[in-house]
């Protein structure tokens, strides 16, 4: 719009005590010397009629009321306006320059004065009306160190910086400038868009951005009322819309110039519309709306999105890493974005636009907080909690489903209903996913058959589990009437948690007993159902290296044993678990068996059992063709002659080989197809159980015969 039918207005922009008032007698005076009668409207003032004394505070909405009354009755009466305030935050001043509809076009003229610190400092202790300091330095950084300092894109027709502190060239400069704003004016706007759309004023765009960032981290904005200040609640009830609750809580933390519920409404049928909430990643090219009126009659400054083709090109930047945050190749991530952008929606960047992308990255997912600027981007733009394409998600919750049904998780029941809950509502249905993967394993304990104060059932589970996380000591108790091996502890103990183990068919507690903290102990583990939580013990915990030591310990003893039992030795604990490969090697012993070939076949297949350093199999016989990595640990020679001519070796704790439970299912489950030469114990334990197994179908098929 020509600047002749526009009124002239001036906001100033400062923090306490750098000047502005002292500026605004000078502006006077110049605007009165060139024929014009300005207003002056000053914050202070007004609080000194409302409250008595500028010093007091009171409430903002009051004085706004005021001073928004006074500015429109100026401004319909075509009067120059001078604003003396600090208008330290961009919605301040959005909230004049764009967030109103004026009955008269305004050129507003934006004076910043770029006080240095130590002089604010220094003339505030000069006033009678002295700022905290504290307060005026706030202010100082959000003027010049805040990502949003004034810009001319929030709709000044002109914006001049003066440094008030500088006597001489302060004069100079703002003489000059007052006498160039119309040649300023008319040059910059020459600069404006020839095409607008929708998104093209600057309070338009950050409404849309706040918003996104919003959803982004509470995608259905339930819990982020409880996190603003006291009484903020109840700006908006619990049960209103989405564009409500947003409009709430952009008002609570950023301004009343972003809390317009209908353009929210708009904004949000926008995002929806460009796929920025589609459960699959979107392609199709960004369309921004059309502009409105208010856009189409703004004559101040614009921002660079104005140009739907940046629009178009940043939106599309901000899409994609939401869709797909932490998407990245070889080379530059900004090269490899702008090549993968172009690719992907057609003109937004070129193949090597890789500085355009760069300045998108610090204009819009930088300031507006869309990424964290502490963390290296190499590995892509991570933005809010997406960090899961939709499949993965699934898939993912498919997993936890089978944490929680098939092995009877007694803790993470309320955290699957939460995540099918939210994908739902997000139009990711988890059961309308065919799942990829199955957990075929599944606990042997029914939930809904156990006693109410074992370990197993939920609210005792969440006790443990904390006592788990804080290092606490408990006292824990066996049911008498469970069964048991023998050799299992029954009495009532204090013990250490360490960790919840899933094992073939059920839940497993892996706790160290023990009196001191920070002494090792012998590590045992017991199935959660068979055990009573008796006492926590807050007062006492041990100490975060503590429990990664044992919990170091514990995974050392997972892998050598080959199973969940760890004997009755402290000491041969200590050595099979110890950093030092001399005492393990001294306490493992050796089992040696025979296979025969059908066996060797299925042993050959599973070569994670067992660690391979511990682990020695048979080579192939000569005329054998089946295949084998080069890596794996065939060592030992093989018995041509044999019926079981494939040799196998493991070292195995002394433990293991004696009573483990696990060992003896799987060693003797192959049943004729193994000979077991060491250790002597082991041998004759399989001979008198095939034999034994032997005479029962002997005497049976006796008493048949003679039945």
């Amino acid at each position: 719009m020509p600047s002749a039918e526009a009124l002239r207005c001036h906001l100033l922009i400062g923090p306490p005590a750098s000047g502005k008032s002292r500026f605004a007698e000078l502006l006077t005076a110049q605007l009165l010397a060139s024929g014009v009668e300005p207003v002056v409207l000053s914050t202070d003032r007004i609080r000194e009629e409302l409250f008595g004394e500028a010093s007091v505070v009171g409430r903002w909405a009051e004085l706004e009321a005021v001073l928004q009354e006074r500015l429109l009755e100026a401004v319909r009466a075509r009067q120059t306006v001078i604003l003396d305030a600090t208008h330290a935050r961009r919605s301040w001043r959005l909230r004049w320059l764009q967030a109103q509809p004026w009955p008269v076009p305004i050129d507003w003229i934006g004076w910043w004065l770029k006080t240095p610190l130590p002089t604010c400092l220094a003339w505030n202790q000069q006033r009678d009306r002295q700022v905290d300091p504290p307060v005026l330095t706030r202010y100082h950084s959000l003027l010049h160190a805040g990502p949003f300092p004034p810009q001319r894109a929030e709709g000044f027709a002109a914006l001049v910086e003066l440094d008030p502190s500088q006597a001489e060239a302060f004069a100079k400069a703002f003489a000059n400038a007052f006498a160039g704003l119309k040649r300023s004016i008319a040059g910059a706007r020459a600069k404006h868009p020839r095409v607008l759309h929708g998104y093209s004023r600057l309070l338009d765009l950050e409404r849309l951005l706040h918003l996104i960032r919003l959803l982004l981290r509470d995608p259905d904005l339930s819990g982020a009322l409880s996190h603003l200040p006291d009484g903020r609640e109840a700006l908006v009830p619990h049960d209103a819309e989405l564009a409500e609750r947003a409009a709430a809580l952009l008002q609570a933390e950023l301004g009343a110039c972003y809390a317009d519920p209908q353009a929210l409404r708009s904004d949000l049928a926008w995002l929806q519309a460009n796929g920025f909430c589609s459960r699959l990643p979107v392609h199709a090219p960004i369309e921004p709306p059309p502009p409105g009126p208010l856009t189409l009659s703004h004559a101040g400054g614009w921002p660079p999105e104005a140009d739907p083709a940046i629009f178009r090109r940043v939106m599309a930047l901000l899409r994609h890493v939401i869709q797909d945050p932490f998407d990245s190749g070889p080379g530059s991530l900004r090269h490899y974005l702008a090549a993968r952008l172009e690719q992907l929606v057609p003109q937004s960047y070129c193949s090597v636009d890789g500085d355009n992308l760069r300045k998108d990255v610090e204009r819009i997912l930088t300031p507006y907080g869309f990424r964290v600027t502490s963390h290296p981007s190499r590995g892509g733009y991570a933005l809010g909690t997406a960090v899961l394409s939709a499949s993965q998600l699934q898939e993912l919750v498919q997993l936890l489903d089978g944490v929680v049904q098939q092995l009877s998780d007694p803790t993470k029941q309320d955290l699957l209903e939460t995540v099918r809950q939210r994908l739902d509502r997000g139009g990711l249905p988890v059961s309308e996913a065919q799942p990829l993967r199955r957990i075929a394993n599944r606990s042997i304990v029914h939930p809904g058959l156990l006693r109410s104060d074992c370990l197993a059932q939920e609210p005792e589970a969440k006790k443990l589990e904390s006592a788990i996380l804080c290092g606490q000591r408990i006292a824990i108790e066996r049911y008498g009437s469970a069964a048991s091996f023998a050799g299992s502890p029954e009495a009532s103990r204090w013990v250490w948690p360490l960790q919840l183990i899933f094992h073939n068919i059920g839940w497993y507690l892996a706790f160290e007993e023990g009196l001191q903290a920070e002494e090792p102990g012998l590590i045992r583990t017991e199935r959660l159902d068979r055990l009573k939580l008796l006492q926590v013990e807050p007062q006492r915990s041990r100490s975060l290296e503590r429990r990664r030591q044992s919990l170091e310990r514990l995974d050392r003893l997972l892998q050598a044993s080959g199973g969940i039992y760890f004997g009755d030795d402290l000491a041969a604990q200590l050595a099979v678990a110890g950093p030092d490969l001399q005492p393990r090697q001294e306490v493992l012993q050796t089992l040696r068996f025979r296979c025969a070939p059908w066996m060797f076949a299925f042993l050959r297949e599973g070569l994670q059992r067992f660690p391979q350093e511990v682990t020695r199999l048979s080579r192939p016989l000569p005329a054998d063709t089946w295949w084998k990595h080069p890596e794996a640990p065939h060592l030992l020679e093989p018995l041509p002659q044999d019926s079981h001519p494939y040799p196998v070796e493991i070292d195995l704790p002394p433990w293991t080989l004696e009573r483990d439970v696990d060992l003896r299912r799987w060693l003797f489950g192959f049943g004729a197809g193994v000979v077991i030469e060491t250790p002597e114990a082991l041998r004759l334990e399989h001979q008198r159980r095939g034999e034994a197994v032997a005479a029962l179908y002997r005497d049976a098929d006796g008493a048949a015969a003679h039945g």
